[in-house]
């Protein structure tokens, strides 16, 4: 289990959380990532990305926002890849 917490303070702060690196999935293997989060009515994004083996690039595959929600949301990630990545 991983937490990070960041302060409504710091308004530029950011911070990074980075999974092992996992194998390629296939059509019988897929990766599902299921974590629970919580963004503050003070606002910030929240951002999922996907880092293949041969890409020096993270690409976004899911963000949040803080607009009106102050409360505990969980989110279930399915992820396909015919290479090794990082989330």
């Amino acid at each position: 289990a991983y937490f990070l917490s960041l302060s409504s303070e710091l308004r530029s702060s950011s911070a990074t959380l980075r999974t092992n690196v996992f194998l390629p999935t296939d059509k019988e293997h897929v990766c599902q990532i299921t974590f629970h989060y919580w963004i503050s009515q003070m606002g910030g994004t929240l951002m999922v990305g996907l880092q293949k083996h041969s890409e020096d690039t993270i690409t976004s595959i899911w963000q949040d926002s803080g607009e009106l929600q102050n409360q505990w949301k969980a989110k279930t990630i399915i992820i396909n890849s015919t290479e090794k990545y990082e989330v």
